[in-house]
């Protein structure tokens, strides 16, 4: 990734045969389950302590709320997007219509949809 640092992607859903012990109990503590063995232990028990703590509290929900506003954010940039899109297809629609009932010309028809003549009829299907 280019940063010189390595990171390991885990899938929990995966397969567990041939994985080591402590892993598949880390996996199984990922999904849910109870920790078992010490590994998995010990990462429950700073996962407890770390909801203990204040500070990381805030810097938690911080984060998180941060995270909500750029989900939102890009939800509605998204639907924005969508409705210009929506809303073009739409006009060439009725442009193509308005061609196929002989009440604009093809070259009227792509001169208001803003594209050529050949684009225009490929869109369409003229």
């Amino acid at each position: 990734m280019g940063d010189e640092t390595t990171k390991i992607f885990l899938n929990s859903k995966g397969r567990r045969e041939g994985i080591d012990r402590d892993l598949a109990a880390f996996l199984d503590y990922i999904e849910g389950k109870a920790p078992k063995g010490n590994f998995t232990e010990t990462i429950a028990d700073a996962v407890e302590v770390a909801k203990e703590n204040k500070e990381m509290k805030v810097e938690y929900m911080t984060y998180y709320m941060e995270l909500r506003r750029s989900e939102e954010r890009g939800m509605e940039k998204g639907m924005e997007k969508g409705m210009e899109k929506g809303r073009k297809e739409g006009r060439w629609t009725t442009l193509a219509e308005l061609v196929r009932e002989g009440v604009l010309t093809l070259k009227e028809a792509a001169k208001k949809a803003g594209m050529s003549e050949e684009h225009f009829r490929k869109l369409a299907a003229l």
